[in-house]
C-alpha cells in the first residue's frame, strides 16, 4: 500500500478543509458573509443585463432614453447602456416613468490582487423598488438591481 503524496488532489482538499474548519470565525464575520450571500441570492433574479443594454420584451420597464456611449461619455439618446452616473444632476433610476425608491452607490479605490499587485476600481451599484409603466403601457410593480 502506498502513502499518498502531498501533490495528491485528495490530500490537498483534505488539508484545505481541515484548515478551514479549524479557522475561527467571529459571529460578526459570519453574519456579514451570510448577509452578502443572502443578498446576492435574493437579488440574482432582479438582475437583468438585457434591460441595461436596451434589449426589450413585453412587460419590461422602459429604460431611460440617455446613458453612456461606448466610450463612457454621457449621451441624451441612443446610448450603448441605459445608465447615468450616480451623481447629483443625473437620473439615478434607469427606468422611465418610475415611482419608488432608488438606492445608489459608487465605490472607488485601489485593491490588491493575490500576487501583490494593485489596481484601481470603480463599482456602481443600484437598486430600485416601486411602480413603473412597462413597454406595453401597463402599470406594474417590481424590484430591480445591478452591480
Amino acid at each position: 500500500m502506498s502513502v499518498p503524496s502531498a501533490d495528491d488532489p485528495l490530500v490537498v482538499w483534505q488539508e484545505t478543509f481541515e484548515r478551514a474548519s479549524l479557522a475561527s470565525l467571529s459571529r460578526a464575520t459570519f453574519l456579514r458573509r451570510s448577509a452578502v450571500v443572502a443578498g446576492g441570492v435574493a437579488g440574482f433574479g432582479a438582475l437583468s443585463p438585457a434591460a441595461a443594454f436596451g434589449h426589450r420584451k413585453s412587460g419590461d420597464p422602459r429604460p431611460i432614453p440617455g446613458g453612456f456611449a461606448g466610450d463612457f461619455s454621457t449621451v441624451p439618446v441612443d446610448p450603448f447602456i441605459h445608465v447615468l452616473p450616480p451623481s447629483v444632476g443625473f437620473e439615478m433610476s434607469t427606468i422611465t416613468d418610475f415611482d419608488g425608491v432608488v438606492g445608489a452607490a459608487e465605490i472607488q479605490g485601489t485593491a490588491s490582487d493575490n500576487k501583490g499587485g494593485t489596481y484601481w476600481f470603480d463599482a456602481d451599484m443600484r437598486f430600485m423598488k416601486g411602480r413603473f409603466v412597462d413597454l406595453d403601457g401597463h402599470r406594474r410593480e417590481g424590484a430591480f438591481g445591478f452591480v
